[in-house]
């Protein structure tokens, strides 16, 4: 069942001396709280407007504000509260404490425009006790400059990132918005940027690149001194790739164009994005000797490292670490232990069946394993009724573009309340209808968002030889694209059996061995201790 969409409840307030000031004006704020809202694809519930001083807790709509809070949320509706700035709120420190509390008790948010969304508890309270509201007036205003440059595509001013200069715009970029200032590649710079990313994507650490970084001449830095932090923030910079700063958009790649050249092309990008995920899962080992390291997790929750136990007679062994976080671990008295010889071969024979179908060039393999690949990409219906579900579906995605549409042409000034609350109320009835209806038809397994078959036969071209000869790096890097976790589970005195959790890539394939091969790749090896 889809989840219920939030109504918004917009407040907003003047005092007597303030209703002829710019941005204060109630126009204004309600303005901004609609297009907030609006972005939110909420639905724009009541309004509500004062004229009083903030310092009064018995404006007579800001109460009414709070009884319509209560009444939504007794009937089960989610809602979130409204208002161009904090301060419109009220002026009265424990009131607005008072509020809050009440408001975080029913599990209603408060969002406000100018502090960028929904504002914590510590921010709140110190907005409320600030005295010097000037100097946060200001900050809004720039962000409000910057944010204004960056909705047309060009980046604001501050010290070029490295690898770029600041050049003096051209009429023509004058005359299309462009600040006194654009942004350009550094000629001198650039080339040792890209050399950079180039080595992360190549499986460099950052912290390699970043001495690399360190060594070179003052000329090729910028006379800047780029230590790890700066290193490890730039690598992740959308700038590179020519996207706006964007907050609201966390894929970098998904983001507006901006009017700068690019330094980088989006798969190298990609490429050094995926490099330093990697990195998180499976840390680089001083050592380098332990294959699994990283992705090993005890039946206890806790991790497990290599550890060369030769003095013992047992050799290396890979080792619950739980006892050396104390008392947060699960169990801090765990000594679980598994013969680490053993376990990286099994799991290095998982690996060696499941890439099996990708590499045999037999055209009716190779048929099968596209029928099988496409097979994937599409939902399976469990208790058919599809072409029902498709429609509802269908319905269900207009009704909210109804609704977003509808807050738009209100916004826009197209419209008014009364339009606006017509054709919301026509789009939620056909929405809950068809969600109520969506309900009750059988389940559906969604498709697997998967990459290009050829792609991925390409890619898988070594993969038999990295399996059967190549290095431990090499090998963890194959580890870490198609493996989230693995867990040895005891299943008999002296025996174990590696439970592996796939990437989606990982979890595609073992589907499409699975339909091709009698082997079944999810039936991990049984290993002895």
């Amino acid at each position: 069942m889809l989840t219920a969409t939030t109504t918004a409840l917009i407040y907003t307030r003047v005092s007597t001396d303030e209703q002829a000031t710019e941005g204060y004006s109630l126009h204004a704020q309600l303005d901004e709280a609609r297009r907030y809202a609006a972005r939110q694809q909420w639905i724009i519930g009541a309004e509500f407007q004062d004229v009083l001083s903030g310092k009064r807790d018995d404006r007579p709509q800001y109460q009414a504000l709070q009884a319509e809070v209560r009444r939504l949320r007794t009937a089960g509706q989610p809602a979130a509260v409204v208002v161009a700035a904090l301060d419109r709120f009220g002026r009265s420190i424990l009131e607005r404490i008072r509020s809050r509390d009440e408001l975080k008790r029913l599990g209603v948010p408060t969002h406000s425009v100018r502090e960028g969304g929904e504002v914590s508890d510590l921010v709140a309270n110190i907005l409320a006790s600030v005295a010097q509201e000037e100097s946060r007036r200001l900050g809004e205003r720039v962000l409000a400059s910057r944010d204004h440059l960056a909705a047309r595509g060009w980046k604001p001013s501050g010290r070029a990132p490295w690898g770029y200069v600041w050049r003096a715009a051209t009429d023509d970029e004058r005359r299309q918005g462009a600040p006194a200032s654009v942004l350009d590649l550094d000629p001198v710079t650039e080339p040792y940027v890209r050399e950079a990313f180039k080595r992360v994507a190549s499986g460099e650490s950052v912290r390699a690149v970043a001495g690399w970084v360190a060594s070179l001449p003052a000329a090729a830095r910028a006379a800047r001194n780029l230590e790890y932090s700066s290193i490890r923030d730039m690598l992740s910079a959308a700038v590179y790739v020519g996207r706006i700063d964007d907050r609201t958009e966390p894929d970098v790649l998904a983001r507006s164009r901006g009017r700068w050249p690019a330094l980088l092309d989006d798969a190298t990008y990609a490429a050094v994005q995926a490099r330093i995920a990697g990195h998180r899962k499976m840390a680089r080992q001083a050592s380098g000797r332990y294959l699994l390291t990283g992705l090993l997790r005890c039946g206890c929750g806790s991790r497990m490292v290599g550890a060369d136990r030769s003095g013992s007679g047992r050799g290396a062994r890979y080792v619950c670490c739980g006892r050396m976080r104390g008392a947060v671990a699960a169990n801090p008295d765990c000594r679980s232990s598994v013969h680490a010889g053993q376990l990286e071969a099994g799991v290095l024979d998982v690996l060696a069946a499941l890439i099996a179908p990708l590499v045999v060039t037999d055209p009716k393999v190779r048929a099968e394993l596209r029928r099988a690949w496409a097979a994937l990409g599409r939902p399976v219906e469990v208790e058919g009724k599809g072409q029902r579900r498709q429609a509802l579906e269908r319905m269900i995605g207009q009704a909210r573009t109804r609704l977003t549409t509808a807050a738009t042409l209100l916004v826009d000034g197209a419209i008014d309340k009364t339009g606006y609350e017509l054709l919301r109320d026509k789009s939620q009835a056909e929405l809950l209808a068809a969600d109520a209806e969506l309900s009750r038809l059988g389940s559906v397994r969604a498709a697997m968002p998967l990459p290009d078959l050829s792609e991925v036969v390409t890619l898988a071209g070594g993969w038999p030889e990295i399996v059967r000869a190549g290095s431990i790096p090499a090998h963890r890097d194959l580890l870490t694209l198609l493996i989230e976790r693995i867990t040895p589970e005891r299943i008999a005195h002296g025996r174990y059996e590696a439970r592996i959790e796939w990437t989606p890539l990982g979890a595609a394939l073992v589907e499409v061995a699975d339909q091709m091969t009698p082997l079944r790749v999810d039936r991990e090896p049984v290993l002895a201790r």
